[in-house]
């Protein structure tokens, strides 16, 4: 069998015009060998390099991933802290305005206070602290003593409220609330002497004392006296009191008119009704300025002096009835009568 040739390239080297050239004797297989060998090593080259960019990527996205958690982490504290935060905001400003709300209801309650305060001192300033009440007590349902104990132990009470409330004032942590509270039973119990106060001037005011005319010169006094027109001994149910036409005629006292006209006995008259069952009545006016129904103040004009009716000159006939019974009017006039509601006198 005859051997197949093998054919060998050979390869020739010029370093230089004087330099000797140089012959490599290399086969056809290694000819064909050499760049199947390069273009593995860059293949390997190019794989290698694809999967070192395949492991970056993959860890870059590793990173990614790790950052984004992190990131969604910081915002689901953020947010977290962010929602508290904005809950303690709310509940502050919830706080603040409760405060203020409590502030209005607190300068509202002194304002209310200082009008409770002014009321009692007007009251103080017209009547006085002692006053000239001659009224059975058995008519309020309360015993002078006992009404005395009560006013005292109440202004104690209220002088210790006004120094608690004053003390609270001044301590930056006293609750508003405690300070509503007591300002709260404060005007209750200033209420309370408010309303004393009033039935206490109601009373004063309802109590026939005022003179009733201008002048206060007697003519006639209460009782019997001999008639100026028959001579005979009559019961005088008033007094009479001088003075000149035209002369103003005052109420007594707090009222209501009942009456108001002309009898002929009477001539022109008024006749006001009073607490406790009693009444004064005014008669031979020459005027009348007030009519049935009207409420008229101790010493509110109810007409004028004159000679009306049955009568001998110009003066006031002036009476007082308790439980329709005619008493001297007297008593009353210098403030010395003492009502009794449930008897008659």
């Amino acid at each position: 069998m005859k051997q197949k040739q093998r054919s060998n390239w050979s390869l020739l080297l010029m370093r230089g015009p004087d330099q000797s050239v140089k012959q490599f004797n290399v086969t056809r297989r290694s000819v064909i060998a050499a760049p199947v060998a390069l273009m593995a090593i860059f293949s390997s080259v190019v794989v290698g390099l694809q999967l070192k960019a395949h492991s970056e990527l993959h860890r870059i996205q590793q990173e990614h991933k790790a950052l984004q958690l992190q990131y969604s982490t910081m915002i689901h504290e953020h947010s977290e802290e962010l929602v508290t935060k904005e809950a303690t905001i709310s509940n502050l400003a919830a706080q603040l305005s409760a405060l203020q709300q409590e502030q209005k209801s607190v300068s509202s309650k002194l304002q209310e206070l200082m009008e409770l305060e002014a009321q009692l001192q007007q009251f103080i300033q017209t009547y006085g602290e002692d006053v000239p009440l001659h009224l059975n007590r058995e008519t309020t349902g309360r015993s002078e003593q006992s009404n005395s104990y009560r006013q005292a132990e109440g202004s104690a009470a209220q002088q210790r409220q006004y120094e608690g409330i004053a003390m609270m004032a001044y301590q930056s942590n006293a609750p508003l609330s405690q300070m509503t509270r007591s300002l709260e039973s404060l005007m209750t119990s200033m209420e309370a002497s408010l309303d004393h106060a009033h039935y206490v001037k109601e009373q004063i005011d309802s109590y026939p004392n005022h003179w009733p005319a201008e002048e206060q010169y007697i003519t006639s006094g209460f009782g019997y006296r001999s008639d100026p027109f028959t001579g005979q001994i009559r019961f005088h149910a008033g007094i009479d009191i001088a003075g000149s036409k035209g002369d103003s005629i005052f109420s007594a006292a707090d009222g209501a008119i009942i009456e108001a006209g002309f009898e002929s006995e009477y001539g022109n008259y008024v006749i006001v009704e009073h607490l406790h069952n009693l009444r004064s009545v005014y008669m031979h006016l020459e005027t009348i300025t007030v009519k049935v129904g009207d409420e008229v103040a101790k010493g509110e004009k109810l007409g004028t002096m004159g000679s009306s009716g049955r009568s001998t000159g110009t003066h006031l006939h002036f009476q007082i009835m308790q439980h329709d019974h005619a008493v001297s009017p007297l008593p009353f006039l210098r403030n010395e009568k003492i009502v009794k509601e449930d008897q008659h006198v």
